[in-house]
């Protein structure tokens, strides 16, 4: 029977990103990398592991996502090697299930076949010993288990004004997947320009649709219905527009989908950090009650135990964000709502019956989110956060009442207040109800009026030696605690009380309100760009703001009900197939 790779290509550290070597193979003194080609070479004696983030098997989770009844270990290169293969498990010491030894010759591949039946949980890895002078060229694990499900997989990417992203996305995609002989007539690439400025000598290999700009909501859309009105294509991948993932990880959602046991599956892709690109920010999502939750969060998958933990099943994924999500288009009961951005991959994945999973060697890198954050992004994800809390949840004026306060706090005690005005518009155009969304569909004019308040918030190259620094501890005694509370974290002082220095805050969400309390100024600083701003305590802008908060939500509780009434009777609509062809329609 024909044996079809399952995980290939990623067994050794390339030059497209800047991943650590052991995120993909663990090697002595005597075995060195070579990026290009991506190669192994070692000396007699040389040792590697592959029990790695890229290149280890989660057995319960290919077990339970797939009918796979089989597997083997493929070797190509020179050289003589001992192979075993070996099984972590959470909290037991190391098993060794297998040991061979083989010899690599060119252009010949050595397969093992492995104990698959017996394996249950844990991650399987393989070993190799250099016991002459040799060269690894590729690995894979292999089945020869009948696919399941043909697959016709989209890759739909959304852009926007990211030519120097998305250009050279396009191009790796091409260049290692789409002109592969075993990916031929499966993959196809989509990418919706809302931007409408990419010319055909920069996207060979591409289907390109211009596009309204309608955000991520209607440019994800608008390739989802592509997709469909062609008719042959059975499940689509939605990804970021600088695609800045290993194309494994899409070639492994691919293979997962024409394995899988079930036809609900969508696989959802981890997010690392680009600074640190071994650092998990999210691996799996969950929701509850108007609450986004990230899984894994800041796990290191350089760590064994980190990845053997990243890959129990002990949270349940409730959405997969759009960096990477890839489902079976017959599975959709609804579309997304016409958010723009923020929250329409949350909606999305609570709409239909998606069976989500995650797996480790499905990835992808990007932003630290608490560098993009600003007025707009607040305003975005407060909306959108509000709006689906009234349309799923059963409305408690207590629990939304927390959720908007939650926000608000976050950035006024952060001295931040064109973001604290921009979540009071965010509770006010939500108040509007269902209206607003169509009225603003294309939401010029509210990133317009945005734009003013992200001035105070705009983050600048920034060079500490300019400022004179106070560098403040978070430690506090039980008195200090008790007088920031009751004082409003300080506006409730005295003027002669506030320090007219400048403290240094790391630049997140919120600021540290023990770091920042009693001074007059704060440097929000990202130290790994040397990026930040300056925030001015003022407790004029406090009060007026906060007052103003406190008007918009008596009126927003007063008429929670009957809004969210309104919002769940118009979510059928807003969310349905025929909306958006409409809106396509008449733009």
């Amino acid at each position: 029977m024909t044996q079809i790779s399952i995980v290939q290509d990623c067994l050794f550290p390339g030059m497209d990103f800047s991943a650590p070597d052991d995120l993909y193979v663990r090697f002595d003194a005597n075995v060195s990398t070579h990026l290009v080609p991506r190669t192994l070479t070692f000396k007699i004696g040389g040792r590697a592991w592959f029990d790695t983030f890229y290149n280890s098997i989660s057995i319960a989770a290919w077990k339970r996502m797939t009918i796979i009844d089989n597997l083997a270990v493929s070797l190509e290169g020179q050289g003589v090697f001992l192979v075993r293969a070996g099984v972590h498990r959470f909290q037991h010491p190391n098993l060794w299930i297998l040991e061979q030894i083989v010899q690599l010759t060119p252009d010949k591949i050595e397969t093992i076949e492995l104990p698959w039946s017996d394996l249950h949980e844990g991650i399987l890895y393989i070993y190799l010993e250099a016991l002459t002078d040799g060269e690894l060229t590729k690995g894979y694990f292999s089945t020869h288990t009948p696919v399941a499900n043909v697959v016709h997989l989209g890759i739909v990417i959304t852009h926007f004004n990211r030519k120097s992203f998305v250009v050279p996305a396009i191009r790796r995609i091409q260049q290692h997947l789409l002109e592969r002989t075993d990916c031929h007539g499966k993959i196809e690439l989509i990418v919706v320009d809302n931007s409408c400025n990419l010319i055909a000598e920069e996207t060979g290999g591409a289907t390109i649709i211009p596009n309204l700009n309608l955000g991520g909501s209607g440019g994800f859309t608008r390739g989802l219905l592509h997709l469909i009105d062609k008719k042959n294509f059975t499940h689509c991948l939605f990804m970021d527009d600088d695609a800045s993932c290993e194309i494994e990880s899409i070639r492994r959602a691919l293979i997962l989908q024409q394995f899988s046991r079930d036809s609900k599956l969508a696989i959802s892709g981890a997010l690392m950090r680009e600074i640190e690109p071994y650092r998990l920010f999210e691996k799996g999502a969950s929701y509850n009650r108007g609450v986004c939750r990230p899984l894994n969060h800041w796990r290191d998958m350089r760590n064994i135990d980190e990845i053997l933990h990243a890959e129990r099943y002990d949270d349940k994924n409730v959405y997969g964000a759009w960096w990477f999500f890839c489902f079976n288009i017959g599975q959709i009961k609804s579309f997304p709502f016409p958010f723009f951005v923020r929250g329409d991959d949350t909606l999305f994945s609570l709409m239909n019956d998606f069976k989500i999973e995650t797996l480790n060697g499905i990835s992808c890198w990007g932003e630290d989110f608490q560098l993009k954050e600003n007025p707009s992004t607040r305003y975005l994800g407060l909306r959108s956060s509000l709006a689906i809390f009234l349309m799923t949840n059963k409305v408690s004026r207590v629990r939304i009442c927390r959720i908007m306060f939650s926000w608000f706090a976050s950035s006024l005690f952060s001295y931040n207040y064109g973001s604290a005005q921009a979540i009071n518009k965010a509770i006010r155009d939500v108040a509007k109800g269902p209206e607003f969304w169509l009225e603003n569909i294309n939401a010029s004019t509210i990133l317009a009026e945005l734009a003013t308040l992200n001035t105070t918030e705009k983050m600048v190259p920034v060079c500490l030696s300019d400022y004179s620094l106070v560098r403040k501890g978070t430690q506090e005694s039980r008195v200090r605690c008790f007088l920031r509370i009751i004082t409003f974290n300080g506006f409730l002082l005295p003027s002669f009380l506030i320090r007219k220095v400048i403290v240094l805050d790391e630049k997140s969400f919120r600021g540290n309100f023990r770091r920042i309390f009693r001074y007059q100024h704060v440097l929000y600083f990202y130290e790994a760009m040397s990026l930040g701003y300056v925030a001015a305590y003022n407790r004029k802008n406090f009060f007026r703001i906060f007052l103003d908060f406190l008007r918009i939500i008596f009126h927003f509780l007063w008429n929670i009900r009957q809004l969210s009434y309104a919002y769940k009777r118009a979510m059928p609509k807003m969310t349905s197939e025929d909306f958006w062809r409409k809106i396509y329609a008449n733009k």
